[in-house]
């Protein structure tokens, strides 16, 4: 029997007999077959099915990848065999991760190989990075739309008895993109009448205090409020004037009567105070009551209520009432007076205020064209490589410098017609956010053949270094009562996270027979994550304060252990048929640590200094292949899956999300338990001739069912906890169609996923059932198709298009009206983008790229259908609008 795999995960020697180690669905996607297309990480994966890519904050931001339906959290990242997921990450960032030097990135669903330590309910994708093999030089620059550079070069070279890669690159963008707000247009008619409003207050101010203090302060006539309300002027004067005939002496003259309409509506302390400074509350003990309820003897006597005549007499009751207008309204009658001065009064330069506010944003609606802000980033990577026939020593370093763009929503759906000035100017409190990033790795591996054993041992070093920034604190805006907790809250103005993570691993295959070949792994990792940031010095170590802050988590650990065993067994000596069990043993250790002064008692009491949480499992996989002839395979995969859950979902951050309390008690923690699943796919393979071309068509159907699965809700008055309330089912198919004739390739990819999600509410021990809700970020329907021409050996043209159906990207169902559910999950429109280039190489080591993306400029003009009160139905932006129609030129030459 001939045992041989298609997509290696280490590059180091393996034997034939290695086999069919993957007997699930796995795609390979090579980078250097797009050379000059200036692709990313995420565009590759576009060519995938199965999987969705999602550009969170806009293209070279942050991005994730689901596969089939799951979350960005249930994909596992690999580089090289190694796990890139950090603890302290919710899902890997793929717009960090370099793909110059690669040669290639397998993407696995389903059955997950045992050589992959842990187990991912969506899938793996492993990067896998060039092997230095010839000596070469190779030179790369590019140039693009929107300020984007960028420029490569890579040399190999033999160098003792093994050979040296050594690649650097590097490339930017200014991001800054042409778009249109639609809110901004629907916030017209809101504006308009937000002015209309104030100015209406502007003009209506004599006549409102008017009739405000006529019959309280003042007591006018008819006549009189008649004539000042047709003569303004009169009213004015009468305002400022001093004297007889004047405001301020008719309030003195009418004091005694405003005294006794307003000390018995809102002022019982002013009562209550006056009857100490007489002696007279001790006649309220001397009749029964006390220092926690005379007031309300008080207010009885006051009011009438009494039973019998009461301790306060009418001669009393009117002493308190003169000395409250002789003392209080004669003290007020300066300051009421001014305020209803149109020269002097705060009321009308806030209203004033307003108008002008309102009419710069009117004139900022009027124009709703905006150019992205804050979308730039700058990154640059570099790779030393040295690997002989049974060594492989590895060095990397990347480093990454972006701002983070605005949401335009201002963080809520609601807020997009009021943050419709996002982009062009600083709108926010912390703005201007800046990102930095270092990552380090060091890999040193050894593989060995000893008879029908093939082994190896791998150590990796990984470090990581994410700073944050708000390069603009908008202290003018500051308002004291209610920006106080925002300047305060740690983390907000900076923050930095560094990691330092150890992996071990031994991993190998034996062949017990010509029929059966055993596959094992065993690995360990221990990453440390370390925070600072603003404000947290100051949370730290106040030993009495009695608030969440004081408990900020500062440094997690987390420790994982795998042992995964494979089987692959030939069923008959013709070896067509195949069957691969597998089994996995995962278990995952996170310790959260807080240097926090204060703990144990009153509020969060059940935060300690370390919480931890250990949780393991094993799961299994079994796959069945049937080979039946050269033209026709059958794959049959099915298994469980189990994810380890990262250190914020364990031990929360102390800085808004924690452990959930046992009980109203705070007695203890209960900490969320790992997601599970299912999963099972079967697979048809085939190769022919068709349409007169070479053809090679894969078609997967898959079912998957989730549980346990993690949502964040709020617990308390300021802190949330995460809760397994989640649970999800999932079918689909994949298609994937390869056309190859002399000149032409035509390529397919095709993926539709039927996603359920249901969710249940057990905060504070609650327990509402499950009901249904949107699936979010995951599209229905969505497909790639390229097609390329070469009529030479110097030319080739290509033509691509991605069409991403519409998502939801709130999960919440509302559960009546007729379009109110659809709504309520702010759906995202269908896109469909195109793109073109053309290829020429003028000689064997020259080639120059010129091309197009997204040609007919889809990408900003992405829309929400939304529908909010008192605002017209209609559209908005997705929260990050995405780039749109891209052009670049790309030229490569090769030494």
């Amino acid at each position: 029997m001939d045992f041989s795999l298609e997509a290696m995960t280490v590059e180091a020697k393996r034997p034939d007999w290695e086999s069919k180690l993957s007997p699930g669905t796995v795609n390979i996607v090579r980078p250097d077959e797009f050379k000059g297309e200036q692709k990313s990480l995420p565009d590759l994966l576009l060519t995938v099915p199965g999987v969705h890519v999602r550009e969170v904050n806009g293209k070279g931001q942050y991005t994730t990848v689901t596969m089939r339906g799951s979350t960005a959290a249930q994909v596992g990242i690999f580089i090289d065999g190694v796990l890139a997921n950090l603890g302290g990450d919710t899902a890997v960032d793929l717009s960090t991760i370099p793909v110059k030097n690669v040669e290639r990135i397998e993407v696995y669903r389903g059955y997950i190989p045992s050589r992959f330590g842990g187990t991912f309910m969506g899938g793996v994708i492993n990067i896998v990075t060039k092997k230095p093999e010839t000596t070469d030089v190779s030179l790369e620059v590019g140039k693009s739309s929107y300020g984007g550079k960028r420029g490569s070069m890579e040399i190999t070279a033999p160098l003792g008895d093994g050979s040296l890669m050594v690649g650097t690159n590097y490339e930017s963008s200014d991001g800054d993109f042409k778009y249109k707000n639609y809110a901004a247009e629907r916030y017209i008619p809101s504006i308009k009448t937000y002015i209309a409003e104030n100015e209406k207050e502007i003009v209506e101010f004599n006549n409102n205090n008017i009739d405000m203090l006529n019959g309280t302060l003042i007591k006018l006539s008819d006549e009189q409020v008649k004539f000042f309300k047709e003569n303004n002027d009169a009213w004015e004067s009468y305002v400022k004037n001093e004297g007889e005939n004047s405001l301020s002496n008719s309030i003195y003259e009418n004091r005694y009567n405003f005294a006794k309409q307003d000390i018995g509506k809102t002022n019982f302390y002013k009562i209550e105070q006056q009857l100490i400074d007489q002696g007279i509350q001790q006649k309220y003990f001397n009749a029964g009551y006390d220092n926690n309820d005379w007031f309300t003897g008080v207010e009885n006597d006051w009011n009438g209520n009494s039973f019998g005549p009461g301790i306060i007499t009418p001669e009393i009751k009117d002493e308190i009432i003169k000395n409250y207008g002789d003392s209080i309204v004669q003290g007020n009658i300066n300051e009421w007076t001014n305020k209803v001065n149109p020269e002097n009064s705060p009321s009308i330069e806030a209203y004033a205020q307003k108008v002008k506010e309102w009419k710069q944003k009117l004139k900022e609606a009027q124009d709703a064209t905006r150019y992205r802000k804050y979308n730039d980033y700058e990154k640059s990577s570099t790779i030393v490589k040295w690997q002989n026939a049974d060594w492989m020593i590895k060095g990397t370093y990347n480093k990454l410098e972006r701002h983070l763009p605005d949401s335009v929503w201002g963080g809520d759906v609601k807020g997009a017609f009021a943050s419709n000035g996002v982009d062009l100017y600083d709108k926010f409190y912390y703005d201007s956010r800046k990102q930095k990033q270092e990552n380090m790795g060091l890999m040193l591996q050894n593989r060995q053949e000893r008879g029908k054993l093939e082994w190896g041992w791998m150590i990796d070093y990984a470090y990581q270094d994410k700073k944050y920034n708000a390069e603009h604190i908008l202290i003018e805006n500051f308002n004291p009562g209610q920006d106080w907790e925002l300047a305060n809250t740690p983390l907000r103005a900076w923050s930095r996270y560094k990691s330092n993570k150890y992996t071990a691993q031994i991993d190998g295959g034996y062949k017990l027979n010509d029929n059966n070949m055993l596959d094992f792994l065993i690995n360990y990792s221990n990453e440390r994550m370390k925070i600072k940031g603003s404000n947290m010095d100051k949370v730290l170590s106040k030993e009495n304060q009695n608030s969440l802050a004081s408990q900020i988590r500062n440094k997690y650990d987390q420790k994982l252990f795998n042992i995964q065993i494979q089987d692959s067994i030939t069923l008959d000596k013709a070896g067509s048929w195949i069957l691969t069990p597998s089994l996995r043993y995962n278990q995952s250790q996170i310790i959260g640590y807080s240097d926090g002064k204060r703990f144990g008692d009153g509020y969060f009491g059940w935060i300690h200094p370390k919480d931890s949480q250990t949780n393991s499992k094993t799961t299994w996989q079994l796959a069945l292949k049937k080979e039946f002839n050269d033209n026709l395979t059958v794959r049959m995969t099915g298994g469980t899956y189990y994810r380890l859950l990262n250190m914020a979902e364990i031990a929360g951050d102390g800085a808004g999300i924690l452990p959930t309390p046992a009980d109203h008690n705070g007695k203890g923690a209960i900490f969320p338990v790992p997601e599970e699943g299912k999963q099972f796919d079967v697979s048809a393979i085939m190769h022919n001739k068709l349409l007169g071309a070479d053809n090679s068509t894969t078609i997967t159907y898959f079912w998957r069912d989730s549980t346990n699965m993690l949502q964040l809700e709020r617990a308390g008055k300021d802190y949330w906890c995460y809760y397994n309330d989640n649970k999800g089912k999932a079918t689909g198919l994949e298609l994937q169609s390869s056309f190859k004739w002399d000149k032409f390739d035509l390529d397919l990819q095709v993926t539709y996923v039927n996603s359920k999600s249901y969710s249940q509410y057990t905060a504070n021990g609650n327990n509402n059932g499950y009901s249904s809700v949107w699936s979010t970020y995951q599209p229905e329907w969505e497909g790639n198709l390229r097609i390329t021409y070469r009529p030479s050996d110097k030319f080739s043209v290509f033509a691509e298009g991605h069409y991403t159906d519409e998502y939801f990207t709130s999960r919440g169902k509302a559960s009546s009206g007729d379009i109110s559910p659809y709504l309520s999950g702010m759906p995202v429109a269908e896109l469909f983008v195109m793109n073109s280039g053309l290829k020429w190489m003028p000689q064997k080591n020259w080639q120059l790229t010129v091309g197009c993306n997204d040609i007919f400029n889809h990408g900003p003009r992405a829309k929400i259908l939304s529908n909010i009160t008192n605002i017209p139905d209609g559209y908005i932006n997705p929260e990050f609008p995405t780039q749109g129609r891209t052009y670049y030129v790309t030229a490569r030459y090769q030494f």
